[in-house]
């Protein structure tokens, strides 16, 4: 591991712990108790962690953390992921004085008729409104964005991804899933609400990648795991665990189809690219060299790793024709 990076010991506070429950969200889980944040620092301390890594602690939820569960983390830094509605200028001051480096918005979206069908209380103005407030505070800004929601579309959510593109350090974006127990489940079950495909869920994120990553915006997470991450059971969706990885390889695949424009019928072809990115490169189950010898009429596409090259680049070598 790199020295500094931060090992991130992460806390789930739950969504929606009142009533009404916004549509997205199922039953909260058992809220937390200082008792294991500190038993699980313990244990990213002893068992995950570098001994030169410094530990955060990321508290995931809705409303901010209580007083008694920012006294746990022992004076280490956190960052608080909260919905706008449930966020005052006072929470902030206090998050700020106990050792908040960074607060995630649960935004959504910036449509407010969306946000509004969704049952979030906060609208775009808002939202944009603290945002600029955070990074006023000097603290690291991430919005969460979801892909997907009812009342939205794949142009809306682009023009969410560049209405903030300047405004955020980070940015996690989180297609729409159907999970047991939310209220959108119902609306699923009745065909008042249908989930993206996989594959349309991967078109947008690639679009939103696209204006989000030249400003410099951090992506900490293409989509959600919901099991793991303590959501519950997803019964429909764009599900995959490896989403990111997805839209990269469709990214990866879109260069190479213009690397190789203008070579002729027939062309033996090797793609060079650094050893970390071979298996992007090759794309699931080696469906890109499948994929460009049908496209291009090529006799041969074979795959070399060059450590020279830097991540994402690529170079293509014409290896002579049969």
């Amino acid at each position: 591991m790199v020295r500094g990076a931060p090992v991130i010991v992460p806390i789930n506070l739950g969504c929606c712990t009142h009533d009404p429950r916004c549509l997205l969200c199922p039953p909260p889980p058992p809220p937390p108790g200082p008792e294991l944040v500190e038993a699980l620092i313990h244990h990213y301390r002893t068992e995950r962690a570098s001994p030169d890594a410094p530990l955060q602690v990321g508290f995931y939820g809705g409303a901010p953390p209580t007083p008694e569960l920012l006294e746990a983390c022992g004076g280490l830094p956190f960052v608080a992921r909260i919905r706008p509605d449930l966020l005052s200028r006072r929470d902030v001051a206090t998050l700020v004085a106990q050792g908040a480096i960074g607060i995630e918005l649960d935004v959504l979206t910036f449509r407010d008729e969306a946000l509004r069908s969704a049952g979030r209380r906060h609208r775009r103005r808002l939202a944009l409104e603290q945002i600029d407030g955070l990074r006023s505070a000097g603290l690291a800004v991430g919005v969460v964005l979801a892909i997907g929601l009812p009342s939205t579309s794949h142009s809306s959510s682009v023009d969410d991804a560049l209405l903030v593109r300047d405004r955020i350090d980070s940015v996690r974006l989180h297609p729409v899933l159907v999970l047991a127990g939310a209220r959108l489940r119902e609306a699923h079950m009745n065909k008042r609400y249908e989930p993206l495909s996989l594959g349309s869920a991967i078109t947008t994120c690639q679009a939103m990648l696209e204006l989000l990553e030249p400003a410099g915006v951090q992506i900490i997470r293409v989509g959600q795991n919901p099991a793991p991450d303590g959501l519950g059971r997803a019964v429909a969706g764009p599900y995959h665990p490896s989403l990111r990885q997805l839209v990269d390889a469709r990214r990866v695949l879109e260069m190479l189809h213009r690397h190789l424009r203008g070579v002729h019928s027939g062309a033996r072809i090797a793609i060079r690219c650094h050893p970390a990115d071979e298996t992007q490169t090759r794309g699931p189950y080696n469906q890109h060299i499948r994929t460009l010898r049908a496209a291009h009429d090529l006799e041969e596409v074979r795959v070399e790793v060059d450590p020279d090259l830097s991540r994402g680049e690529l170079a293509v070598d014409h290896v002579g024709d049969v």
